[in-house]
């Protein structure tokens, strides 16, 4: 089999369904301003990760993936909690909790033997990307021997879309005016719930294949690199996802043929170069729109001053 194929492609392919489960829901993230709340769940599922195996004994996807999820419910329950009774601001009560919770993780992970089963810190802040590959038997597609983490990653995906295709109005109006929200029934509160949900269950897919680092790269970044073009919400998300993709594939293959690309000694870490590259990214995009936007301003007025030159020239 072509190394491309059996290699590469199941790289690329789990970073671009990750891109498309976690940028989706990003958008509405970034805005209702609660970028945070990603980089908290990330954080927050490390415990569930080693608490899973620590009760299975096993690295089964149903246990390491349930007991991620029920970290990441768990850190917003206790989020809102803190936030409720001590009267801080919700990002200030995110910060504290997720720390809490990926200190537990960290403790955890190197006091309980999980790091002999590969559970080890580079693990859960890079993901493992680099070790995807197809390995096809005899009479075995190479579809069917996708890696699992690949058909986690598409399920999140699918869920991502569909909940934004059927909850997106709601979710614009509670981003843009929650008074009205409130007030209207137009956006039930239980719509907050529903996005919560289906962003802890993109990042808990996203955590196996790509690292805790990309997932917040991939939270935020897309969504502020389309944050200045977009007109309108559905066209933030889709130009998010539409500007990302290129990054993510260019970025990829840049790690892993750092050897000709940048004349380093080995391939690098693919997590971390995307991740790099998504956030240098959107100083870039906000430049290109300054840019942009003051040349369209100036265009008219330089055309508006030579016709009022033409206009009062003496005969």
């Amino acid at each position: 089999m072509n190394a491309l194929v059996a290699i590469d492609l199941p790289a690329v392919l789990a970073a671009t369904l990750a891109l498309v489960a976690c940028g989706t829901l990003g958008n509405w993230l970034v805005l209702r301003k609660e970028a945070l709340a990603a980089d908290a769940i990330a954080h927050a599922v490390l415990p569930g990760l080693v608490a899973g195996y620590l009760i299975t004994g096993t690295r089964s996807a149903w246990a390491m993936l349930g007991g991620a999820a029920c970290a990441g419910f768990a850190a917003i329950l206790v989020s809102r909690l803190v936030a409720r009774t001590t009267k801080t601001g919700a990002p200030a009560a995110l910060g504290v909790v997720f720390t809490a919770f990926f200190a537990l993780g960290v403790a955890l992970l190197e006091t309980q033997g999980a790091r002999q089963v590969d559970l080890d810190p580079s693990c859960v802040l890079f993901g493992s990307l680099e070790t995807m590959f197809v390995a096809v038997s005899e009479g075995t597609s190479w579809i069917a021997a996708l890696p699992r983490p690949i058909w986690t990653l598409a399920a999140a995906a699918t869920c991502a879309i569909v909940t934004s295709f059927l909850l997106g109005k709601a979710w614009t109006i509670r981003a843009f005016d929650p008074a009205f929200a409130a007030t209207s029934g137009a956006a039930p509160h239980w719509t907050d719930d529903a996005r919560l949900v289906a962003t802890t269950f993109a990042i808990v897919a996203a955590f196996e294949a790509v690292g805790s680092v990309l997932v917040i790269a991939l939270m935020a970044c897309p969504a502020l690199i389309a944050a200045p073009f977009a007109r309108s919400v559905r066209g933030q998300v889709t130009m998010s996802l539409v500007c990302a993709l290129p990054i993510v594939v260019f970025a990829y293959f840049a790690a892993a043929h750092a050897e000709r690309v940048f004349g380093a000694p080995h391939a690098l870490n693919a997590s971390g170069m995307i991740a790099a590259v998504l956030a240098a990214a959107v100083p870039v995009a906000h430049l290109v729109h300054r840019v942009f936007s003051r040349a369209t301003r100036t265009a008219p007025a330089a055309r508006a001053t030579r016709v009022d030159r033409v206009n009062h020239r003496p005969a």
